[in-house]
C-alpha cells in the first residue's frame, strides 16, 4: 500500500533572466547576499538584489573600491545564494540599466577582471 505524500512548493514565474554579458568567457564565485538594509521587491513582494549590482566579501551591495564583483543574476531573499562575477566582459549599459548602478569609478578600478564595455 503506497503512502500519499503531501509535497508543497512554490511556483515562480520570471519575465527572463537579463543578460549583462557582452560575451563569453565569464568567473564568477558563489556568494550569500545579506539582505538585512536591501528595501527593493519584485513583483512577488520579496526583497530583490538585481543581477549587475556590484557587492563586496559580506555579500551587501557596494558601489565601492570594496566591491569584489558584480552580482551575475537576479536574487530574492528566500534565496540568498548567488554569484559575483570575478572575471567578464560585461555590457555597462545593460547591467546598470538594470541593477539601477552607475559604476563608480572605484568599482571599475577594484574589478580589473571585469571589462566594462
Amino acid at each position: 500500500m503506497a503512502k500519499e505524500m503531501n509535497m508543497q512548493y512554490e511556483k515562480t514565474l520570471y519575465a527572463g533572466d537579463v543578460q549583462i554579458l557582452k560575451r563569453e568567457p565569464n568567473e564568477a564565485i558563489p556568494l550569500t547576499l545579506d539582505f538585512s538594509a536591501v528595501t527593493e521587491k519584485d513583483a512577488n513582494g520579496k526583497k530583490i538584489v538585481k543581477a549587475g549590482t556590484p557587492v563586496n566579501k559580506s555579500g551587501v551591495a557596494d558601489n565601492t573600491a570594496t566591491a569584489i564583483g558584480i552580482l551575475r543574476f537576479d536574487v530574492t531573499e528566500d534565496r540568498p545564494q548567488g554569484v559575483a562575477l570575478k572575471k567578464a566582459y560585461l555590457n555597462t549599459k545593460v547591467a546598470e540599466a538594470h541593477s539601477g548602478v552607475t559604476y563608480d569609478a572605484e568599482v571599475k578600478t577594484a574589478l580589473p577582471m571585469i571589462v566594462f564595455e
